[in-house]
């Protein structure tokens, strides 16, 4: 068991939490791996319905392990197996944590860098605490952000805002949500607390129903308006012609105790 990222499932939760802080959180392959599992337990087993991806100490993340590296890669290599060895790592692992039509939470406390904003991107919903700082400091090793640092954060952010990351500068936790990298900031007092039950009250929701927003969304970001009607008749004719009539009592008596 990996004390480098814990792992815990609370009410449905699955919770991994970045426990490094001596190297701020730098992520090595140690934790991608916990990572990794929390992600298949997300895609293969029912009772698991969220997943929580959060940190301690200063950092949420420094970014990548690269200490020691004065090279990315043998200069000997050839091309074809530097872009097999990148993909197999962290492309197929972040398009998995986007596939899986269940929701994926960062919750993001100081600095966050690196490959902790292009693992951010892959997840449905991203929250900060006040204290929390986005970089992609890549540029400054020659290389740029590509793990989804420049494909994912333009397509949610837009072209200023990624150039301006990808050039390396930072924004801080307002203008992140500004440019619709994050949905929510609380305070850092009471912030691990929020991003829990925002969790919980996602893990209490109808999981196919949470399914179905997921696939609409993503569908209907790439698509004009009059397909993305089709698609939201398409995916809700079946959730209207179900009986939905517990989850309308379970609605109507949270109604009433109010």
């Amino acid at each position: 068991m990996s004390q480098l990222a814990l792992r815990e499932d609370i009410d449905g939760v699955a919770i991994v939490t970045w426990n490094r802080p001596d190297k701020l959180n730098a992520i090595n392959e140690e934790m991608l791996a916990v990572l990794r599992q929390a992600i298949e337990d997300l895609r293969d087993r029912d009772e698991v319905r969220v997943l929580l991806i959060r940190g301690q100490g200063r950092f949420f993340t420094a970014g990548m392990d690269i200490s020691g590296k004065r090279t990315m890669v043998e200069s000997k290599t050839l091309m074809m197996n530097v872009r097999r060895d990148y993909r197999i790592p962290l492309h197929m692992l972040f398009d998995e944590m986007e596939a899986i039509e269940k929701p994926v939470v960062m919750a993001i406390h100081g600095v966050c860098l690196g490959v902790g904003v292009e693992m951010g991107g892959a997840c449905d919903l991203r929250v900060a605490a006040e204290s929390a700082r986005f970089g992609l400091p890549e540029v400054d090793i020659g290389v740029i952000a590509g793990s989804g640092g420049t494909s994912r954060f333009t397509r949610l952010c837009g072209p200023g805002f990624a150039k301006w990351l990808g050039m390396g500068e930072q924004i801080d936790a307002r203008t992140a949500m500004a440019a619709g990298f994050i949905q929510a900031i609380w305070p850092d007092a009471t912030f691990q607390d929020e991003a829990l039950a925002l969790c919980k009250r996602l893990a209490d929701r109808p999981a196919d129903v949470l399914g179905a927003v997921k696939v609409a969304v993503d569908l209907c970001k790439d698509l004009d308006r009059q397909s993305g009607r089709i698609v939201e008749r398409v995916l809700n004719t079946p959730l209207l012609m179900r009986d939905n009539s517990a989850l309308v009592e379970k609605v109507l008596g949270r109604k009433k105790k109010k």
